[in-house]
């Protein structure tokens, strides 16, 4: 499975919000793991994520502020990603 077939998972349901619960972060940490791996950067992942949350919100306010909001949880999931190894 793709870092990008894996962000679904991240949302726990068509609107809910991206990594809102704690099981909803470890899918969003696997798939940002991935992704990381496969070179895809923060703005990549960010676009697929918009990308998720189109297919079922179609007011274009209520897309406006949930994207700020899954913004911000990806920023925060993205940083505690780095770790040397």
């Amino acid at each position: 499975m793709t870092w990008r077939q894996q962000i679904a998972g991240a949302f726990g349901f068509g609107t809910a919000p991206f990594a809102a619960h704690r099981s909803d972060q470890d899918f969003a940490r696997e798939a940002i793991r991935r992704a990381k791996t496969e070179g895809a950067t923060r703005e990549e992942f960010a676009h697929e994520i918009a990308q998720y949350a189109r297919k079922y919100i179609s007011s274009e306010s209520v897309l406006r502020q949930r994207l700020q909001q899954d913004s911000a949880m990806l920023d925060k999931l993205w940083k505690v990603g780095r770790r040397s190894r």
